[in-house]
């Protein structure tokens, strides 16, 4: 039989893993700011960030690429691509285009794809990671900056 401090040791690493996979599955993945003050016209960008050799975005590429850039949102934003060497390499400013060099500066050298970046009027608005994430938070966010945009907040 186990002892007492054995299994509130097992029990332990369980809630320490299940927080870590919580926490790393949604909440940690998603980084949404303030679009209260997004006006109306705005200029709205979305940058994409991925690497060659990671399996997540070449599903993303190969699917929801397409779907993204053939809706009606796509009439209201920029869209950029950022590519990396590989998954062991950070991205970083030699792989951003000129015109998003502040992007670069701002964002640091990046590890994390893939990665989906919604600008407003140059302003970081989000940051998600994943395709989950792309899904249930960041088409909704850009719905919403979208409608804020058009509509004036």
């Amino acid at each position: 039989m186990a002892s007492a401090s054995a299994l509130r040791r097992t029990l332990g690493c369980l809630l320490g893993a299940l927080l870590a996979a919580v926490l790393w599955s949604g909440a940690a993945s998603a980084q949404i700011y303030d679009m209260s003050k997004l006006r109306r016209g705005a200029v709205l960008e979305v940058v994409y960030l991925g690497t060659p050799d990671c399996p997540y975005c070449q599903h993303w590429e190969a699917r929801a690429r397409g779907e993204l850039l053939a809706s009606p949102l796509a009439q209201s934003f920029r869209f950029h691509e950022v590519i990396g060497r590989t998954l062991r390499e950070p991205i970083t400013a030699a792989h951003y285009p000129e015109d998003l060099q502040w992007l670069a500066k701002l964002m640091g050298p990046s590890r994390g794809v893939p990665r989906f970046l919604l600008l407003g009027d140059r302003t970081l608005l989000a940051s998600v990671y994943g395709t989950n994430a792309y899904e249930t938070q960041f088409l909704p966010v850009l719905r919403e900056a979208v409608a804020r945009r058009n509509a004036g907040s």
